[in-house]
């Protein structure tokens, strides 16, 4: 551990707590309880120490970051992930111990989504936890959705897993003291658990000393000093402050001679401006753009990256003031932008945030005349391993519901792609967060 690291340091505490409470104890379910939302981070980097080679705990823990849709995919969704993250981990290192993966990899790709799998996913992790050469072969599934459509569910689910897993396999689980989702998988007599409570760790505390420290006349120091001291002079709602720290950043950032840390500046300070609406705020962003343009003349990759964050703060200001056409058209500014570049996934990021403003402001003629210049080809022809990690489904739901360019039979070959990548319910998702029906008809 490097004890003058206060992250490590923090992360140690909870490696110490798992030692003293769970270790040897062959518990089949640990809920970590949170007292602050703001440690999830903290806890994702024990799940990401604890899941290399410089593991400390008796347990080898894998984690899993399927969505839980329903109860009835849930087990095939989470085999099928499963599947696909030891194969990219077998092209990487060929030699991976598992030997019966090929004949798990062959029954989830004949198995039916649509029929029940959990016999199939005990079955796998059984022959999983068979390949783990430490005694006493102790296998520890974190099971942490990236969401959960109904926690009363995915707790009937887990309860139901945890009665049925083998020997020496547990479930690992994520909760917060003020939600208390998983009450009802811990405390039961059905099986053995444990709830580690983990308490406030102090990470503002923890990154103002990362952010601190160092030589401090190291000008990337005194960069993260600014950036500190302007966000606690936003917080308190003193303009004044901010302007005097934000103006020794621009010096700075100047005075080093970097152009992209001096376009990140503009930025920033413009970004901490956002809360007292501003007169410097458009002149800010401005400055970056035209700092970022002689970057890209010049092939500087960073200075796309930058210029693309700028447009989508120009959009987010202009919807701060009410001017929703403006807003639109910038954020159709960054799609474009990212689309020319080949930047896709920044894209349909972008494209989502469009669309938003599009259906909630009346600019669906617009909207979908963009997306039908082949700005909608151009994401939606991405593999499906890319999609999946994005929120395409946004883009091809408001695409499928307006775009008069749509027939029948690409209308079913869509919403299978669809189908296939994120599931039947992908449509209801999309609809949920934009608010546009998902049963739009298609001529």
């Amino acid at each position: 551990m490097n004890e003058h690291n206060p992250v490590a340091v923090r992360i140690n505490r909870i490696q110490q707590k798992w030692k003293s409470q769970v270790e040897g104890k062959n518990y089949k379910v640990v809920r970590f309880l949170l007292s602050n939302e703001d440690d999830l981070t903290l806890l994702n980097g024990f799940y990401k120490l604890e899941s290399s080679i410089y593991r400390t705990i008796d347990e080898v823990l894998v984690v899993m970051l399927t969505d839980f849709e329903n109860l009835s995919y849930f087990s095939y969704n989470l085999v099928k992930d499963w599947i696909l993250e030891y194969e990219k981990g077998l092209k990487k290192i060929p030699d991976l111990p598992w030997k019966e993966f090929p004949l798990y990899k062959e029954k989830i790709e004949k198995a039916s989504p649509l029929q029940p799998q959990g016999h199939l996913l005990l079955e796998m992790l059984a022959s999983y936890q068979q390949c783990i050469s430490d005694s006493p072969k102790k296998l520890r599934i974190g099971i942490v959705p990236r969401k959960v459509y109904s926690y009363s569910d995915f707790s009937k689910w887990l309860k139901k897993m945890a009665v049925q897993l083998p020997e020496n396999i547990g479930i690992l689980l994520t909760d917060y003291t003020q939600d208390n989702f998983y009450a009802k998988v811990v405390g039961t007599h059905e099986y053995t658990s444990i709830s580690l409570t983990v308490e406030d760790q102090d990470m503002k505390g923890a990154y103002e000393e990362l952010i601190k420290g160092g030589n401090p006349n190291d000008p990337q120091v005194k960069f993260r000093t600014c950036m500190l001291e302007m966000g606690k002079e936003a917080a308190a709602g003193y303009k004044k402050g901010v302007h005097n720290w934000g103006n020794k950043l621009l010096d700075l950032a100047q005075s080093t001679g970097d152009k992209s840390l001096w376009a990140s500046a503009h930025l920033i300070y413009a970004g901490f401006l956002f809360r007292f609406k501003d007169e410097q705020i458009h002149s800010l962003l401005d400055k970056g753009v035209i700092i970022c343009e002689s970057l890209i003349k010049y092939k500087d990759e960073a200075g796309l990256g930058i210029l693309l964050q700028i447009y989508n703060y120009k959009a987010s200001y202009y919807s701060i003031c009410g001017q929703h056409q403006k807003s639109w058209e910038w954020f159709i500014k960054s799609t474009q932008k990212a689309l020319d570049n080949k930047h896709y996934l920044e894209a349909i990021s972008n494209c989502k945030n469009a669309i938003i403003m599009a259906e909630r402001h009346f600019m669906k003629s617009e909207m979908t005349e963009y997306l039908e210049t082949g700005a909608f080809q151009l994401m939606y022809q991405q593999e499906d391993e890319q999609l999946k990690a994005t929120e395409i489904t946004f883009i091809v739901n408001y695409y499928l519901g307006y775009s008069s360019q749509v027939s029948q039979e690409k209308y079913r070959e869509i919403n299978e792609r669809m189908i296939l990548i994120f599931g039947k319910e992908w449509r209801q998702q999309a609809f949920s967060k934009v608010g546009m029906s998902p049963s739009t008809s298609v001529t």
